[in-house]
């Protein structure tokens, strides 16, 4: 199809749909100005143009063998097109000279459904991270007693630090091995621990109990709280307070 048929053929299928020239060129990605002289007849649009203009006014094209396009073709032209729209649409949401209120609000609701969504992924992860470390301390702690009922204080001395206090009595690591000594020669016996409750934090975690144990022939209850510290990657016991009742 030639000039000026061509210009009339658009201009006739742009009335059709209702169009006007500045609705259809924000389809097409063209300028008004260009859209305004192939109508006219002034200019012969290159094939590409063509097809893209009448993707958008859907028509048919038909090429110089008289073939229809193929579907295929045609999807690729409407898809580049929503895409240059799009792209268009976003860019003009930064531009706040026109509608600025309206495209404020937008850019918020954006912006907040964005955090929201990082938020709840954070505290998901953290939620994670805190079960994991709740986990290995309860783990630890079943290890501890368990090695405390076989007599293997070494492997139990493995669970605290260097610096770790035992209060009333113990203030670093060798004085915690003479306790747990003495408990055992003084015919120390666990019959029943409970955790009452683990608050972790970044790198503390504050584990509370309760336990029931044979001493020199009496039955004692204990409440006690111990402060655990990751150090090196490994939940170590720096701190362990008790009383009987």
């Amino acid at each position: 199809m030639n000039q000026p048929e061509l210009g009339r053929k658009i201009t006739e299928l742009r009335k059709a749909k209702g169009l006007t020239q500045e609705e259809l060129v924000e389809k097409c990605n063209l300028s008004v100005r260009t859209l305004q002289r192939i109508e006219s007849g002034e200019v012969t649009p290159r094939s590409y143009t063509i097809k893209i203009i009448f993707a958008a006014l859907n028509y048919p094209v038909y090429d110089s063998s008289e073939d229809i396009i193929n579907k295929s073709g045609e999807t690729g032209f409407m898809i580049s097109n929503r895409l240059g729209q799009f792209y268009r649409y976003v860019l003009d949401l930064f531009n706040l000279k026109t509608n600025t209120m309206k495209k404020i609000s937008i850019l918020l609701v954006t912006f907040s459904i964005a955090g929201i969504g990082l938020f709840l992924l954070c505290t998901e992860s953290k939620a994670q991270k805190n079960e994991k470390a709740v986990k290995a301390i309860e783990d630890l702690q079943n290890k501890s007693n368990k090695w405390i009922k076989e007599g293997k204080i070494d492997s139990v001395l493995t669970l605290y630090r260097e610096d770790a206090n035992v209060i009333p009595s113990c203030s670093n690591k060798s004085e915690v091995r003479d306790m747990i000594n003495s408990a055992l020669d003084g015919g120390y016996k666990l019959i029943d621990f409970k955790n009452l409750s683990i608050s972790v934090g970044d790198s503390i975690a504050v584990q509370k109990y309760y336990n029931v144990y044979e001493y020199q022939g009496a039955t004692y209850k204990q409440m006690g709280m111990t402060e655990w510290r990751l150090t090196k990657g490994k939940w170590l016991i720096v701190n362990d307070i008790f009383m009987n009742y």
